[in-house]
């Protein structure tokens, strides 16, 4: 039993390092995302969006990277790049959902059976279209109403 607990110990998580600007090393073992969460939390925002765009240019759909750059641009008031961000989010998301749901692979009783569940369970209305959006979709939409409210202001 000694020998198994060591082995859980040598699987740690990766503790993030706070960056070094200029031309010293950055952990290599650090992920873009580690990275930026440590930029952010060093208030060095600049390179924390540098590395969360850097993030988004990835295949995969990562709904926490738009977040944070939301978060990053309401900081810095520059509302214009906010709402640029939140309609890229949900074009983006909007993409990714379409793209999961047309997959060829998903057998025809599954899909048949999940359209019934959805039904039954008052998800989607008789032609199969959901009634309800899921996260971070409502979140994001009243977040860009709040940011248009803001750039009519100014």
């Amino acid at each position: 039993m000694a020998k198994r607990a060591a082995k859980k110990d040598d699987k740690s998580p990766a503790k993030v390092v706070a960056m070094q600007n200029g031309n010293d090393a950055v952990d290599e073992k650090q992920t873009v995302l580690q990275q930026a969460a440590a930029a952010e939390k060093d208030d060095d925002l600049k390179l924390a969006e540098k590395l969360y765009k850097k993030q988004m240019q990835q295949k995969a759909f990562n709904d926490f990277v738009y977040k944070r750059l939301m978060i990053i641009y309401r900081r810095q008031k520059r509302y214009k790049d906010e709402l640029d961000i939140i309609n890229k989010g949900l074009k983006h998301f909007e993409e990714h959902r379409a793209k999961q749901s047309s997959k060829k692979n998903i057998n025809a009783s599954i899909k048949r059976i999940s359209s019934s569940l959805n039904k039954s369970l008052g998800l989607t209305n008789s032609k199969g279209k959901f009634l309800y959006e899921p996260e971070p979709i409502p979140s994001w939409k009243k977040r860009k109403e709040v940011v248009e409210k803001k750039l009519k202001k100014h």
